[in-house]
């Protein structure tokens, strides 16, 4: 410490911190950072939280098309029991009932701000819904069914490259990601009076390399019909899931995930296994939510 007295008591010194200060500051801050990030990362808990993070920052600086299964299979959910309630009519709003599970449920806060969408929607516009709730026995008959027919036309495909091309086409029951179990997961389109779809260059569940929402084989008018349908959903909140044009959720997993809250999922699986059936762990409210008029 005294030669370090020493050291200031020489008017030449001080002459140079003067001059160096700005340098002086700027590398003792980034001593202190560098200190509290090995800090941070000698935590397990915080590494992960950091890998989750520069994941979904290498997806929005476009670095990746999508977030992997695993990240988004990490985030963490706080249920809050919304409960599910039967999709009623309303008068913008057309079901496509070829495709939508019945009963027709959905959660009460997502199924509101549906309404809200379809109050906004122009004369001779509507919101197509083509599915919502999907429950897990419903999930794993198509499942099994999408696994047995590609091994069928794939004689001698391996059981591992046959569950990976059945992602594609349906969702694997044993994914955490969230999704249509939950309750929180529609897909939907603008349609006309007549339920005839826009023309957004894929049919429903229709995989090729337009299913994804920002293909770079869309047709100028595709294009236009796919931005109409994000910036709608997204202004009440809805995440739109990149590889599925038509799919949106809020709350669950995958929204969670792409708005970058590893913490902030608030709709997780309605339903459990209980000695080989499926139970609901919410509340399931059947007509009793109020009436949108």
């Amino acid at each position: 410490m005294e030669k370090i007295f020493e050291w200031l008591d020489n008017p030449e010194n001080i002459a140079w911190i003067k001059q160096n200060l700005i340098y002086i500051i700027l590398i003792a801050v980034a001593f202190g950072c560098l200190v509290w990030f090995i800090k941070y990362m000698s935590s397990k808990r915080n590494r992960q939280h950091f890998k989750f993070h520069m994941h979904h920052l290498s997806y929005v600086l476009g670095l990746r098309k999508t977030m992997s299964r695993h990240w988004v299979g990490r985030v963490h959910v706080h249920e809050c029991f919304d409960p599910l309630v039967d999709f009623l009519p309303h008068k913008n709003i057309i079901f496509n009932n070829d495709t939508i599970e019945q009963p027709n449920l959905i959660r009460k806060k997502v199924l509101l701000k549906l309404y809200r969408i379809a109050d906004r929607l122009p004369e001779g516009t509507n919101l197509l819904v083509l599915s919502t709730f999907r429950s897990k026995a419903k999930k794993d008959e198509a499942w099994k069914a999408v696994l047995k027919q590609i091994i069928e036309e794939n004689p001698g495909i391996g059981i591992n490259a046959a569950m990976k091309l059945a992602r594609l086409k349906t969702s694997d029951p044993r994914d955490n990601s969230g999704g249509h179990g939950t309750g929180a997961a529609v897909d939907v389109a603008l349609c006309n009076d007549k339920g005839e779809m826009f023309d957004y260059g894929t049919k429903f569940h229709e995989y090729t390399d337009v299913t994804l929402t920002r293909s770079s084989k869309l047709t100028s008018e595709q294009k236009y019909n796919r931005k109409q349908l994000i910036r709608l959903m997204r202004r009440y909140g809805f995440v739109n899931f990149p590889t599925e044009w038509w799919h949106f959720s809020y709350g669950d997993r995958v929204w969670a995930a792409y708005k970058g809250r590893r913490n902030g999922g608030i709709y997780s699986s309605a339903e459990t296994e209980v000695d080989g059936t499926y139970k609901f762990t919410i509340p399931v409210n059947r007509t009793i939510h109020e009436t949108h008029k």
